[in-house]
């Protein structure tokens, strides 16, 4: 999308609303999958409770998903709206064979995956005549999981979590008297968390570990370790994947709440909230991982509230030090480890430094004039040769560290940092053929976090812009009904109050309204752009370079039809730059699109919309098909 021709066809609407930028699974009209079939064999449980749990499920498909839903989504929905209020029964195991029984339901497998759909619903597609699935080149070949399989892993997210949990409930044997430790977490002195320094190896493998195990379950598969909201067991142990990519061992300490889950962090002694799309099944029991307890023990001085509030930033001072604009923690000797007198108390412990001098006598001793402060939930870090950071990067409170006095820095990725293989991604936005908007998958939760921290920052009044706007620079934009991070391009040549922006994580020009902008955190710990252009490769215009209005149309409706799956992308060649106007450059590369099991290249040839790329023109017969479609 040229920013000439949003200017020329949007502007009006922007200036009226300050949205309408392009964005998939904002439209409920697009491509119908025709390789439906109908389980026409199955032992059909005709049962009056089967055929109420029928009759929901199609008006649910029939009122929310009219494109489709997959199996997977549609029951996680029918137990939070009926079966947690008590008003339907659990699904059986069988239920899809139940469901696709009947003649009412269509379905489709997309690998692993199964799509419901319901007959004569109001789900609108192209205009064109149906596709011929033998002509469809099928990407994946996963098999459909059997039912003791699925039987198992709805076993182990059963009982799993509450098991792994009476593991945690010990802590690392390393944590004994005259042990080397360091402070990863603290409040105040009557609350913080040590851990041995002799254990900083094994946490930092663990997390690693962690992270090659979960990096085999891209694309998702109902036999993965993700686990469903209503599946989250509280009190229970999972692996979280913080923004930063970091994976640590937590407990769910409540049920969850609007997608979030209260975790404790049981190597680091944090507390946050977490979406639960960010929760994983830890390993069995039997896994190295699983082969130690918690590292991080709470624990406390042996000072009253009175003094722990008072000398709150010299116990700062006396277990951490700065270093190169960070406050990172230092070695301290356990000197003892007391017990906890009955269950509400913490054991107390008596630190000294490496000089061996009472961490507690030093907090006492007077400092000269001492300033009063309210706890400041720092999370200090380890040093062992080299610092490395315990707190998971968070998104569930705005930080203390915001800044929107200077500019901020964003940076596209490097095309050195861009996969070479066939790998997952999610679509942001399409414009055509050559101008497809991509996030890899690996990325995920960090959007999430991304795009949570950016409202809380903009909702600030300190954001709110106090002159115009510097060409160039970065800002925040709410963008249909959201807030984006734009860089600014140009004012408007209709509008003065109006500019020209380039959504960094769409890849999408747009026209906003200077009282929709808001200046950024520059200490936002995101500096990089997200998403990355790609072109489709091996298909040509019917006749000529330029691609006709139809085929950008497709490309666009191809993937609002996906309703958020992921594409599998085939790079077939090096990485090069896309640039537009003065938008950064961002990584771009030609590649093969599947989605759902669908070559859209193929796609595209079978709608009369692309050739192969060799052919040498266009039978007549596409060509009027593709000039008459309606």
């Amino acid at each position: 999308m040229s920013a000439a021709a949003a200017e020329n066809n949007d502007n009006e609407e922007n200036d009226r609303n300050g949205s309408g930028s392009t964005k998939f699974m904002s439209s409920i009209n697009g491509l119908v999958p025709s390789t439906i079939f109908d389980r026409v064999n199955s032992d059909m449980d005709d049962s009056e409770e089967m055929e109420e749990i029928r009759e929901i499920l199609y008006e649910m498909i029939k009122k929310n998903f009219s494109m489709g839903v997959s199996a997977t989504h549609l029951a996680e929905k029918y137990h939070e709206e009926f079966v947690s209020k008590g008003l339907g029964r659990e699904l059986p195991e069988d239920w899809i064979q139940q469901v696709t029984a009947a003649e009412e339901f269509e379905a489709q497998t997309r690998g692993p995956i199964t799509i419901l759909f319901v007959r004569l619903s109001n789900t609108s597609s192209f205009k064109r005549p149906p596709i011929n699935s033998v002509n469809v080149r099928v990407i994946s070949t996963d098999r459909e999981p059997t039912a003791d399989e699925l039987k198992k892993i709805k076993i182990r997210k059963e009982n799993e979590p509450l098991e792994h949990a009476k593991l945690f409930s010990k802590t690392s044997p390393a944590l004994k008297q005259s042990a080397q430790v360091s402070v990863v977490y603290s409040e105040t002195a009557l609350r913080f968390f040590i851990r041995a320094i002799s254990d900083d190896d094994q946490y930092e493998r663990i997390g690693s570990t962690l992270a090659e195990i979960y990096a085999q379950e891209t694309p998702p598969s109902p036999l993965d370790s993700r686990v469903a909201i209503y599946e989250i067991v509280t009190g229970g142990a999972y692996a979280l994947q913080d923004s930063n990519g970091a994976w640590f061992r937590v407990i769910a300490k409540e049920p969850p709440k609007s997608g979030h889950v209260q975790c404790h962090f049981v190597d680091v002694g944090v507390c946050e909230l977490f979406p639960v799309a960010a929760l994983r099944l830890l390993p069995p029991a039997v896994h190295p991982v699983m082969s130690i307890g918690s590292m991080a023990k709470e624990v406390r001085l042996d000072v009253t509230e009175e003094e722990a509030l008072k000398f709150n930033n010299r116990f700062n001072e006396l277990t951490s030090e700065k270093k190169d604009g960070t406050q990172i923690s230092i070695n301290l000797i356990l000197k003892s480890l007391g017990e906890s007198e009955n269950g509400n108390d913490l054991p107390i412990v008596e630190l000294t430094n490496l000089e061996d001098q009472s961490i507690t006598e030093m907090l006492k001793k007077p400092q000269g004039v001492v300033r009063l402060t309210l706890q400041n939930n720092n999370t200090l870090n380890k040093t062992n040769n080299n610092s490395v950071s315990t707190k998971p990067a968070t998104s569930s409170a705005v930080s203390l560290n915001v800044l929107f006095d200077k500019p901020p820095t964003i940076e596209p990725m490097t095309v050195q940092q861009m996969p070479t293989s066939s790998f997952p991604a999610n679509a942001i936005f399409a414009a055509g053929p050559t101008d497809i908007s991509l996030r890899q998958l690996s990325l995920d939760p960090m959007p999430d976090y991304m795009y949570s921290k950016l409202n809380e920052e903009c909702e600030q009044t300190e954001s709110i812009l106090d002159s115009n706007p510097e060409f160039g620079g970065f800002y925040g934009a709410f963008i249909d009904d959201r807030w984006e991070r734009v860089q600014c391009i140009r004012s408007s040549k209709i509008d003065k109050q109006a500019y020209c922006v380039y959504l960094l994580d769409v890849g999408a020009f747009q026209y906003v309204r200077k009282e929709k902008m808001r200046r950024l955190n520059s200490n936002s710990p995101f500096k990089k752009m997200l998403m990355f252009k790609c072109k489709i490769t091996g298909v040509k215009p019917l006749t000529g370079e330029v691609w006709s209005r139809e085929s950008h149309e497709a490309v666009r409706e191809f993937f609002e039809a996906a309703c958020g799956e992921s594409v599998v992308v085939e790079p077939s060649g090096s990485w090069s730059q896309w640039k537009q106007l003065n938008a950064p450059s961002v990584p771009m590369c030609e590649a093969r699109l599947s989605c759902c099991g669908r070559d859209i290249s193929e796609w595209l040839i079978t709608c009369g919309l692309a050739l192969p790329l060799n052919s040498p023109s266009a039978p007549q017969n596409l060509l009027t098909f593709a000039q008459n479609r309606s």
